[in-house]
């Protein structure tokens, strides 16, 4: 993870977008454990290969994959998925802020500028990392997956438009924090500029997959 110091500050954006899962928390093994978990629950066997290649994406779409690709499930999708949050919820108390990007966001709040997290977790896993984290109270407004309708989760750009919407600021005007490809290509879709925490690449909106610098927030 960079440095405080290497991650751009976005003070020059009408707000910052954070995604939730390996951008503000490490929840990496939390997420995938409760996945096995459920999945282990009704006979089923994750393979880990499988599941890290696709980790970008929410895991009620990564079943429908599962579905459309390996084989039927023993249990609705939704049963499944629902088990599997409740084992992340009972497991929040795990979860580690990444600090240097949580330090970002804390700055930006001290200088009033609108926050908002958008992720593909579910309302229920979300709100519960917020309070074990205490992060919440940070943000003005928090989308997810379940906001959405279904099937348009990250790489969809719907999450980060919602999240805008609700701050009141242009798309155009906000800077994403993101740490997947799958997050990356929503923002770029959704017309913000994104910061990759893990690669350090800016990408631009206006040009894909080239460096972007932070905009003035008048535009």
């Amino acid at each position: 993870m960079p440095a405080a110091e290497s991650i751009p500050s976005g003070d020059t954006y009408g707000a910052l977008i954070f995604d939730w899962d390996g951008t503000l928390v490490d929840s990496r093994d939390l997420n995938h454990r409760a996945l096995e978990a459920a999945l282990r629950d009704c006979g089923v066997v994750l393979d880990p290969g499988w599941y890290w290649h696709r980790q970008g994406i929410a895991s009620p779409d990564m079943l429908v994959e599962w579905e459309e690709t390996i084989a039927p499930l023993p249990e609705p999708i939704d049963t499944i998925i629902d088990r599997c949050r409740r084992y992340v919820v009972a497991g929040a108390a795990t979860l580690k802020v990444i600090e240097d990007v949580a330090l970002v966001a804390r700055r930006a709040h001290q200088r009033g500028q609108p926050l908002a997290i958008g992720s593909n977790s579910a309302a229920i896993t979300l709100d519960a990392g917020m309070r074990a984290t205490g992060l919440g109270s940070l943000f003005q407004a928090a989308v997810c997956w379940s906001d959405v309708p279904r099937g348009r989760g990250k790489p969809a750009p719907d999450i980060f438009l919602l999240a805008a919407d609700r701050l009141g600021v242009d798309p155009s005007r906000c800077l994403v924090f993101e740490d997947a490809h799958e997050g990356i290509a929503a923002a770029v879709s959704a017309g913000m500029d994104a910061y990759n925490v893990r690669t350090r690449e800016h990408h631009s909106s206006a040009h894909p997959g080239q460096p972007s610098t932070d905009r003035p927030s008048s535009k």
